[in-house]
């Protein structure tokens, strides 16, 4: 018994091996094709795996993770190996055991039904694993900083690049100079080459500071090159974020780009460790101000010095061409004259360049080296050596309107982007501009003045604004100039105030506007007006714009009232009642509230006697605005603009505006028949902006021609057509008409509407849009969810006719949507011009563009989806460029391999090929082509 059980465990044991090692020869042909059935599905997840990796490393901004690396090489690795035992299994299969020797087979057998158990198993684990297949990209080392070729800073670029990649013991390095210099230039030159040398450094951070020190706006840009995550930042409180930026910071190897410190600026206060600095990171920061370099503890302080006479003579030709400058023998002589008067500042040599650019007259420039010399002024600092030279491009407007223009651009704060429209009616609203009654023609003066100080480079264009509306910005250093200007050159320092922080709204600081003729107020820093200003017998405009203020004290406008004229608290969201006490304002003649929600106006703004412009215009309002009858009908506005906005009492407001014979320029959403019909019927003259909505029960919109051929819409731009069906049933269906009640089948000998620009029509009957015949300016149309809709341009006209009408001739983008039953935007072939979009979704039935070989020869692109490019018919050998998903590139083809890659793509990457440029990201389901010009024949 005491040798029972041993005996039995023993036997156990060697029968349990025995039966593992007999089963590797017996079991092997069913493990074999078990292991082919798990190769197939590992070799499919690989595949799978792959595809994922590869789509979501094309959209960019990710990295393949470690884990998913060793995956795929360890089944790649696999693969191979696996390969060669199923053709040994298979061999080994065909020619049969029997035939052989035993022994020789039986071990064979053996070592292979081994090695598959072993794979089978490996093969198990594989498909188990579990990873995530990519990461987020970190941002890059260093970005990329826009920047034109360098004139004149090879010496001191390579002095600054000495201390800041050689030299250890150096951690704080400061540029230094007068503005316009080239500070700023050369720490891009710095960055530029930082991307492209082997200096050791983990990451480069660009920040501008500007003389407004916002110290959290820093922190934000430093945050994000180092990768913080938004929602960890804004759980961190201020304390919170210093001590990890120190933390982050101590633990890389980095160079921080400061440019435009004005004043001391506290590196440790902010995040950035000063104990790291030198031995293995770097500060470069860019000043006016030599005393800065020592408040900031710079161990090295560069001055920046203005160019030589050769290398200030060949920055000058740059900017304005040396065909000008040989296109007479005296011209180049005076040039020379002119660059040594500019003692070598790159900015005045810039800009009095481009003022001389396509002057090819001598006497042009014996005048303009006359008024450079005999500038009798001699002051310190940035006076002698910047003003007084940028002086010379604001002389040279030689209008006292273009230089009252330009000064009024320094009340923005600096680097503001000022849109370019609002601008100009601002222009117009101050008065600058003369008489504001015909206000259309002085919104192409403003236009014409705004080109002309763009071309003196007094200002510059600014990046588009998210509504794609042009914005255009001044240089602080030519800002600082205007301001310098505009306070009588320095002798009123309290003329203009343009306050940016609530410290500015104390009592010490507010006591100065008693000196004021001009205060603007700007920014989400200003939280509170506190109190109400001293008697400001002076002031004469006053901009609260884009603040948090809620209120205004009581008495805040009493020591105004005689004096202001204009009144700008546009972009305020807090306020939302109407302070009274502006019903004071005697002598006001602009008042702006736009976007503030403000919903109700009292009746005693009927005081305003003077009033020229009231614009109340917020497109996201919800409720209703009450104006009061009777008060409106009394001011002698010439502009009156309530776009967005619900009315209440709306048919007597519109009834009210049509007998105001003061009004030019009106704007204003209506959702009443009767109201639509009366801005057609009588506002005609003075129509800008109408937006016509909900207005269920409208039937027709007669627009009567004058025989004389006069146009009785002048100044209509944009018409906004949105849910007017007027549907009655299946059977007896009833369209909206739009009646040209002369030649609406010939092409006009005058338009009805010459000046209307922008057209959207949104649920909407109509069975065409004939009637666009008579818009011959129009550069935006959107017509949406129409489903009586067949043809955008009906039938009935000649081509010869609609090339006559200049129809769609300056169309920048049509936009079509949700028109199920569309056939033909034109049957005419049209000429569009170069650029033009054409956006299309969701319309099944329209196969064609109104386009040919002839008038297709510029370039254009259209955008839809992929059911309708599915049915696009176009010339298949047409050169074109694809892009399918999101931002991934665009590459160039045959339209029919873009239209064959359509229908095979299943939305994954689309190789890397030449982008064709466009302002427009197409969404997910969208596929854009890009048609390139035709080759001449």
């Amino acid at each position: 018994m005491d040798f029972a059980s041993p005996l039995s465990d023993l036997v156990k044991y060697l029968w349990g091996s025995a039966s593992t090692h007999l089963g590797y020869i017996y079991n092997g042909k069913h493990n074999v094709n078990k292991l082919q059935m798990e190769t197939e599905d590992l070799n499919a997840k690989n595949e799978d795996v792959k595809a994922r990796v590869e789509h979501e490393e094309g959209g960019g901004g990710v990295r393949r993770t470690g884990e998913v690396v060793n995956w795929l090489r360890k089944v790649q690795n696999f693969l191979g190996e696996v390969g060669q035992v199923l053709r040994e299994a298979r061999e080994r299969d065909r020619i049969k055991c029997l035939g052989h020797c035993l022994p020789q087979n039986c071990w064979s057998g053996y070592r292979l039904g081994k090695t598959v158990d072993r794979m089978l198993n490996e093969a198990r684990e594989l498909k188990r694993e579990e990873f995530n297949t990519t990461l987020p990209l970190p941002p890059p080392p260093v970005l990329t900083m826009p920047m034109d070729e360098t004139v004149g800073l090879d010496i001191s670029f390579n002095k600054v690049w000495k201390w800041l990649v050689d030299e250890k013991e150096i951690g704080v390095i400061a540029l230094y100079g007068t503005g316009g210099v080239g500070k700023t230039t050369l720490m891009k030159r710095i960055n530029k080459d930082l991307m492209g040398a082997n200096h050791g450094f983990e990451v480069v951070i660009w920040v501008v500071v500007s003389r407004q020190v916002k110290e959290d706006n820093i922190r934000d840009v430093i945050r994000k090159r180092l990768d913080i995550k938004d929602e960890i930042w804004e759980r961190w409180s201020q304390y919170e974020r210093v001590h990890h930026l120190l933390k982050f910071l101590t633990q890389k190897k980095f160079v921080l780009l400061i440019d435009d410190v004005w004043a001391k600026l506290d590196l440790s206060k902010i995040g950035v460790p000063r104990s790291c600095l030198g031995k293995k990171s770097k500060v470069v920061f860019t000043t006016r101000s030599e005393e800065v370099c020592y408040q900031m503890k710079s161990d090295r302080a560069y001055q920046v010095q203005c160019l030589t006479p050769e290398q200030a003579l060949g920055l000058f030709e740059n900017n304005i061409g040396k065909s000008i400058v040989h296109s007479h023998p005296e011209i180049p002589e005076l040039a020379e004259s002119i660059v040594l008067e500019c003692k070598g500042l790159p900015l005045a040599l810039i800009t009095v360049g481009q003022a001389m650019a396509g002057k090819d007259n001598p006497s042009e420039w014996r005048h303009a080296l006359t008024t450079l010399r005999n500038r009798p002024h001699k002051l310190r600092g940035m006076v002698e050596e910047v003003y007084h030279i940028l002086e010379f491009s604001y002389d040279s407007l030689n209008d006292t309107t273009r230089q009252a223009c330009f000064l009024y651009c320094c009340r923005f704060p600096e680097d503001y982007p000022i849109i370019q429209d609002n601008l100009i009616e601002l222009w117009i609203g101050e008065g600058l501009l003369g008489d504001t009654s015909d206000v259309y023609h002085k919104r192409d003066e403003g236009a014409s003045i705004l080109g002309d100080l763009k071309r003196a480079c007094l200002l510059e264009s600014g990046p588009y604004n998210v509504y794609e509306r042009a914005t255009v910005k001044m240089h602080d250093v030519i800002c600082d100039m205007a301001t310098w200007i505009a306070r009588d050159h320095g002798q009123r320092e309290n003329k203009l105030l343009v306050i940016e922080n609530e410290e500015d709204m104390s009592a010490e600081m507010i006591s100065k506007w008693r000196e004021a003729e001009k205060v603007s107020i700007w920014g989400n820093l200003i939280a509170n007006i506190n109190r109400a200003p001293p008697m400001c017998s002076q002031l004469e405009t006053l901009v609260v714009r884009e603040t948090k203020v809620r209120l205004v004290p009581k008495g805040f406008f009493e020591s105004m009232t005689a004096c202001l004229k204009v009144l700008d608290l546009s972009n305020n969201e807090n306020i939302v009642s109407f302070p009274k006490e502006i019903c004071n304002l005697i002598s006001l003649q602009y008042l702006n509230l736009s976007n503030t929600y403000i919903s109700e106006l009292p009746k005693e703004i009927k005081n305003l006697t003077r009033l020229r412009w009231l614009l109340l215009d917020n497109p996201l309002a919800s409720k209703r605005t009450l104006i009061p009858i009777g008060a409106i009908a009394s001011l002698p506005l010439n502009v009156f603009s309530t776009l967005g906005h619900r009315l209440t009492k709306e048919e007597k407001v519109v009834e009210e505006l049509g007998d105001m014979q003061d009004l030019t320029d009106l704007s204003i959403k209506v959702q009443k028949s009767f109201s639509a019909l009366k801005i057609f019927e009588s506002l005609q003259r003075c129509i800008r902006r109408v937006k016509i909505k909900k207005c269920k029960d409208l039937t027709s919109i007669p627009i009567s021609h004058s025989s004389k051929g006069s146009c009785n819409f002048l100044h209509l731009e944009v018409l906004h057509l949105v849910n007017c069906p007027m549907l009655v049933n299946i059977d007896c269906p009833m369209f909206v008409k739009m009646e040209i009640t002369q030649g609406i089948r010939r092409a006009p000998n005058c338009f009805c509407f010459p000046s209307l620009v922008n057209v959207l029509v949104c649920n909407c009957g109509f069975l065409d849009l004939s009637w666009l015949v008579h818009v011959p300016k129009l550069r935006n149309l959107e017509v949406k969810d129409s489903p009586s809709m067949e043809k955008i341009i009906g039938d009935g006209f000649v081509r010869e006719e609609l090339a006559t009408s200049g129809l769609f001739s300056c169309l920048e983008r049509l936009t079509i949507e949700d028109l199920p039953n569309l056939k033909s935007i034109c049957d005419h072939t049209l000429f569009f011009p170069q650029g033009v979009e054409f956006r299309i979704k969701r319309c099944r039935g329209l196969r064609k563009l109104p386009l040919d070989s002839n008038s297709a020869r510029e370039s254009f692109s259209v955008i839809g989806d992929k059911d309708w490019w599915a049915k696009f018919e176009w010339d298949p050998t047409a050169r074109v460029t694809l892009r399918i998903v999101g931002p991934s590139p665009k590459e160039e083809m045959t339209c029919g391999e873009a239209l064959g890659t359509i229908k095979d793509e299943k939305y994954g990457c689309i190789p890397t090929g030449p982008v064709f440029d466009t302002r427009y990201v197409p969404l997910r389901d969208e596929i854009e082509i890009g048609f390139l010009p035709s080759p001449a024949e």
